[in-house]
């Protein structure tokens, strides 16, 4: 007979009590190609992701004030607004349409992580910081010289400062 193997339980990243819908919350997500593969790297592919990006966000009544699609990872800057949806939610069904769309890019089942990192800007926090952070990571990795240059990388709603 066969031993039964108990996965070791992952430590949740959430805080206690905190509301992940709450309007004025700004979360800093990334969202990891499933085993780190290097999926986001056709032009057409990452143009449709930043529609879909426009459209779930539409569809969600969520702000993206940045976004930055890298070879085999993306970053958001976000906020729920008055939606009541939480970012998991938001999340969720960006990465559903993203999933589905990379099918009719010749990938097959699942091709994001299931888990994606959030992270809740603190008041003490500049969010000029965080978006200087994410608009530059192409430049960070060696991609492009300037980030401006970057064409899978911009802001789409005002900016919360």
């Amino acid at each position: 007979m066969l031993a039964s193997r108990t996965l070791p339980h992952r430590k949740s990243t959430r805080l206690k009590d905190f509301d992940y819908a709450s309007p004025n919350a700004v979360f800093f997500v990334t969202l990891c190609a499933k085993e780190k593969r290097q999926v986001f790297t056709d032009r057409d592919f990452c143009e449709e992701i930043i529609r879909i990006i426009g459209q779930e966000k539409k569809r969600s009544g969520f702000a993206v004030y940045v976004y930055c699609i890298m070879p085999e990872h993306m970053h958001l800057l976000c906020s729920p607004l008055e939606t009541g949806l939480t970012v998991s939610q938001f999340v969720g069904g960006l990465s559903s349409k993203i999933t589905r769309l990379s099918w009719d890019y010749g990938f097959s089942g699942k091709l994001l992580q299931r888990s994606f990192y959030d992270h809740v800007v603190r008041k003490n926090e500049s969010l000029l910081n965080i978006l200087a952070y994410i608009l530059n990571n192409p430049v960070r990795k060696g991609l492009i010289g300037d980030g401006k240059d970057y064409p899978y990388s911009g802001m789409i709603d005002n900016f919360p400062v």
